[in-house]
């Protein structure tokens, strides 16, 4: 019996660490693993009670030893052990998309944590690009960071590594005055923050990160801005499924910007036009985009919502709620819904009667009022309800009801 004991002694002294663990009443040792390194106090729990009290670490006597780092896998593990209903309130807080099986959940707070993680390390080369753009307040800021410590994942991007993948989307499908805008963009760099435009509700947040995409390395982006008149000629859905194949057909080169202007201006005539950019300073853009235009099998598009438009220049996906499941969909949305506002902007100083700064065109309250008192701008959309419904003068004045 003693020689059996000893036997496997000899063995746990060969593959173990043997720790004295000194008490009040008593000493006792055990045999730790080699290969374990996390070292968990056995001290009885009044003792470690009353280290806490003291302001003791209960396992400071074993600091010496290496501690183990925490990885993907740790995440993994931590995640394994909660609720569903707490992964899902995980997901909410960063804006994340909560459908799907536990997995699914997993997954992604693990691919947000990493895109965290690498958009950190490239933050500070980008940071002077967004300082001109920058008003928040010190508090804004601290709530800012918060919001900007996760990504949407690059679940389907990752799913095609033979393809170039473009994220689409599109801002200002619903208002009653201004263009809709899709933008297009191809972002291989990580950025902390890029979540559904929606979900940033602070115009300052969205213009930095937007600023932030833009200066981002290797990053390709074009934005089509489908003006009101394109609108009502071949209704709203035709019109953002245009603008999406125009930006698309901007990235890879396809199409070019008209005469050269290469800024979305409210003063800009055209029905309809394009902006690209996202070449470096050093590069020639002509140069940069003829490459591009010889591979189309090699672009993949992704674009927000359940149809494609026709006649698109490379192989296309849809994705419903894309702009709050996909990166590169969601960067699209930043992009086309600060252009947007943008415009707006510019729009207000030209009719400042409807305050379109405030509301976007959107028909609030205060914009159905100003509608019925100075009529429509020529940036209103006449087929969109309750427009289409009335009659308006050469000045755009209303004079009835439309005659059935």
């Amino acid at each position: 019996m003693h020689s059996h004991q000893n036997t496997m002694i000899r063995r746990l002294l060969a593959h173990s660490y043997l720790i004295l663990l000194p008490t009040q009443t008593t000493s006792s040792f055990i045999f730790l693993p080699r290969h374990h390194l996390l070292i968990r106090s056995t001290m009885p729990a009044a003792h470690r009670r009353s280290a806490r009290l003291k302001g003791q670490s209960p396992s400071s006597s074993f600091s010496a030893l290496p501690q183990k780092r925490s990885t993907s896998s740790d995440n993994n593990n931590d995640y394994s052990s909660m609720k569903v209903v707490e992964l899902k309130d995980m997901l909410k807080k960063r804006g994340l998309p909560v459908s799907g099986i536990k997995s699914d959940l997993i997954e992604r707070l693990t691919t947000s944590a990493d895109c965290s993680i690498a958009a950190a390390a490239d933050k500070p080369k980008r940071v002077k690009a967004a300082t001109a753009k920058s008003t928040t307040s010190s508090s804004n800021k601290k709530s800012s960071s918060t919001e900007e410590s996760y990504c949407l994942p690059r679940t389907r991007e990752h799913q095609l590594p033979s393809f170039t993948v473009i994220g689409v989307d599109e801002a200002g499908r619903g208002p009653l005055a201004g263009p809709v805008v899709a933008a297009a963009a191809i972002v291989p760099t990580n950025i902390a923050g890029i979540i559904d435009s929606k979900k940033i509700t602070k115009e300052e947040e969205r213009e930095r990160l937007y600023e932030l995409l833009i200066a981002s390395p290797d990053i390709r982006y074009a934005v089509a801005v489908v003006s009101a008149k394109r609108i009502d000629e071949i209704n709203i859905l035709q019109a953002t499924l245009e603008g999406m194949r125009m930006a698309v057909e901007g990235v890879m080169g396809v199409r070019t910007v008209t005469n050269g202007d290469n800024v979305a201006s409210a003063e800009r005539m055209e029905v309809s036009y394009i902006v690209t950019g996202g070449v470096d300073d050093d590069d020639d853009v002509a140069t940069a985009k003829a490459t591009t235009t010889d591979n189309a099998s090699s672009y993949y598009a992704l674009i927000d919502g359940n149809k494609i438009p026709k006649e698109m220049s490379c192989e296309s996906e849809s994705m419903t709620k894309g702009d709050g499941r996909e990166y590169s969909i969601g960067a699209a949305s930043i992009l086309a819904k600060v252009t947007r506002d943008r415009l707006m902007h510019q729009y207000d100083k030209m009719y400042p009667e409807y305050n379109l700064s405030q509301h976007k065109g959107y028909p609030t309250a205060a914009h159905m009022s100003a509608v019925g008192k100075f009529g429509a701008s020529p940036i209103h959309r006449r087929t969109f309800a309750p427009l289409k419904h009335w009659e308006f003068d050469k000045n755009g004045k209303i004079i009835g009801d439309k005659k059935s």
